[in-house]
């Protein structure tokens, strides 16, 4: 080492970056061992296991919705190619997409290291703040948490193209051109907010790196190009009509102001984290301590004379903004792991203050950072086992968003305990009546304590808004059993018409037709059966016949 002490050591590159891969293993090295929480994840890898096993779908995700194939307000094609794409290794067994999560938060790091020193942020600084995004506890859900890879998805296609570009920038070459266009259009792909990529960028050249406009001649050609294509193949995927105007955007944004509070406190002090955050029960005073604690380093550092803290504050804004225009309707939750890439811009504002000046002891600096990092690591650790299982996730969900219905109604889906499951769902109606499939679950839990009339009053309130067959089944079993014939006849035609291969609604039909007298309507339903292919028990056909 040229260099004497703790600083030479970070000053190796090699070492930096071994040292980095080490300690971010090492803090999620749990994460292998989880199981799916069942929020979305088993949606992608379960229920979508016959998609992913038919490679002809890769072209198919660029066609269609995220969670359904028409009319889904999500567009994230490469999200859906790349389980299709890991499911030849992993199948349905959670450990092998959880590696891979872990795998693409080390690329993150790493990238975000190389990205600092790109933009001359000395490497033991670039280090330190690097340390801290791998170990930060308010990213823990985009890494233990299947589905918040599509974040990680982004910003690894974001700062590869952002470092091609100023390598290129630096010394023209069609190649670095050619890789920068792809991984853009690689970001377009992942999720809508890479559009803003072009503006983060033009911000660091002019601003910056004061290179002026004319170099971007060809990259901003790059760009018009990218996102050519990408309007292009969207305009053609089968996605909801229903476009969120711009009013509405303002509306939602100036109603949601206090969620850039409520993720600024969780950045600098992660004591009000959840795994399923509602703004509602989430409080702004960590919020407000947090824009006091940065106002205080940047005035004092004098780091406001600096273009980098208000590019960096420009990024937190810009990339958070999405989150604030979102209306309710779409999306009620303030995900942590949306802070992926905003928190990068408060960690390049960081890095104009103390203790990342110039005049601060390095020693110093190192064992202050460290100590932040080994907290942090410590609370990651912690919450990485909070995904560990359904049942797990759920209970954590309901104890950090009390107000949540949807936590409680979850919940109680895993429980066992009927007691327990019938409280949460009761707590949750209160919260809530009209939240999908609550009032099948209720009418469910009522029909099991022989309570027909309680049950039957829930299953209707569900099907008036969520016509699902099961409600309408048990609706059929309630008239059945006070010998409502005429309604469970029709309630049975109402799950067939629902659901066509249901064994069970049309054995039924059947057998209550015939025991009515009405043979021709039960041979009818039985031979619909047969035309759909369907197996017809020799019992049911034998008492049939015989009629």
């Amino acid at each position: 080492m040229h260099r004497q002490g703790i600083q030479g050591w970070f000053s190796n590159t090699s070492f930096v970056v071994i040292v980095l891969v080490s300690i971010t293993f090492l803090v999620y090295s749990r994460s292998l061992f989880l199981d799916y929480t069942k929020l979305d994840d088993s949606i992608f890898i379960i229920e979508n296991a016959h998609y992913n096993a038919d490679t002809k779908n890769i072209g198919v995700s660029f066609q269609r919705g995220l969670f359904n194939a028409t009319n889904d307000a999500y567009y994230r094609p490469l999200f859906l190619v790349d389980f299709i794409i890991e499911s030849r290794f992993f199948g349905v067994k959670p450990a092998g997409y959880h590696f891979t999560n872990l795998l693409y938060h080390l690329i993150s790091v790493l990238l975000l290291f190389l990205f600092f020193k790109q933009i001359k942020i000395p490497q033991v600084d670039a280090f330190l703040l690097s340390l801290l995004f791998a170990v930060h506890p308010v990213l823990t859900q985009a890494v233990a948490w299947i589905p918040g890879r599509n974040d990680m998805l982004l910003m690894i296609f974001f700062l590869s193209s952002f470092i091609l570009l100023l390598k290129y920038l630096e010394k023209p070459n069609p190649l670095l051109l050619f890789l920068h266009f792809m991984f853009f259009l690689g970001a377009l792909f992942t999720k809508e907010t890479a559009i803003i990529i072009p503006v983060i960028i033009g911000g660091f050249v002019v601003f910056y790196f004061k290179w002026g406009w004319r170099r971007l001649i060809f990259p901003v050609i790059s760009w018009i190009m990218a996102i050519a294509i990408w309007l292009l193949v969207r305009s053609n995927a089968t996605l909801s009509k229903n476009w969120v105007s711009p009013s509405e955007m303002l509306q939602a944004g100036l109603s949601r102001l206090e969620v850039v509070l409520q993720y600024l406190g969780k950045i600098f002090f992660p004591v009000n984290l959840t795994v399923f955050p509602m703004a509602e029960d989430i409080t702004i005073i960590w919020g407000i301590l947090a824009v006091a604690l940065m106002a205080t380093l940047v005035v004092y550092s004098k780091s406001y004379k600096k273009p980098l803290t208000y590019l960096g504050l420009f990024w937190f804004l810009v990339f958070l903004l999405p989150v604030l225009i979102v209306p309710k309707s779409l999306n009620d939750q303030v995900f942590e792991h949306r802070l992926y890439l905003p928190i990068i811009g408060i960690l390049i504002m960081l890095s104009q203050a103390i203790p990342f000046t110039g005049t601060f002891d390095p020693k110093i600096k190192i064992a202050m950072v460290g100590a932040i990092a080994t907290i942090f690591a410590i609370i990651c650790i912690v919450r990485t086992g909070y995904f560990s299982d359904p049942v797990t996730f759920w209970t954590h969900a309901v104890n950090g968003s009390p107000h949540s219905a949807y936590a409680k109604t979850l919940l109680g889906t895993k429980v066992e305990d009927p007691a327990e499951r019938e409280r949460l769902f009761l707590q949750a109606h209160k919260l809530d009546p009209n939240l999908k499939n609550l009032n099948y679950y209720l009418g469910k839990v009522m029909y099991e304590k022989k309570q027909s009339d309680s049950a039957a009053m829930f299953l209707r309130n569900e099907v008036v808004r969520n016509p699902i067959p099961d409600a309408y089944f048990l609706l059929a079993q309630i008239d059945f059993s006070n010998n409502r014939f005429d309604s469970a006849a029709m309630n049975l035609e109402k799950v067939i018409e629902l659901d066509p291969l249901n064994p069970q609604a049309n054995h039924n039909l059947a057998l209550l037709y015939y025991e009515q007298g009405k043979p021709e309507r039960s041979r009818q339903v039985i031979q619909n059966m047969q035309l759909k292919g369907m197996e017809v028990g020799n019992d049911l056909l034998q008492m049939i016949n015989k009629k």
